[in-house]
């Protein structure tokens, strides 16, 4: 495998991934259940059944920024695109987390 800065912005949307969900990479549980694939997928998953909001950590929804909260999911799916021409660059990553910042009271 060549490091590569794609190779980076898939880590960084991996590290988002934990963030929001409280889940690690390769160990997803929910309700005691063992989901059999890796964050990335289980996310995945959610996103296509209309569940994202089911992805978030208990701990982060129902305070009143469930919305931002799932913008940002989507930024990290962006991130961890299975083609690597089609993740973001660490530019438009950034600009996308700044531009919700600064819509929400994070700024």
């Amino acid at each position: 495998m060549v490091a590569s800065w794609k190779g980076d912005v898939y880590g960084f949307g991996v590290v988002l991934l934990e963030l929001v969900t409280g889940q690690k990479p390769l160990e997803v549980t929910t309700g005691g259940e063992v989901f059999k694939g890796s964050l990335v997928d289980w996310v995945s998953q959610k996103l296509i059944h209309g569940g994202s909001k089911d992805a978030i950590d208990k701990a982060l929804s129902g305070k009143g920024h469930d919305d931002e909260i799932v913008q940002f999911l989507r930024v990290a799916c962006s991130c961890v695109a299975s083609r690597p021409k089609d993740r973001p660059s660490m530019y438009q990553i950034y600009e996308s987390l700044k531009s919700m910042a600064e819509k929400t009271w994070f700024l």
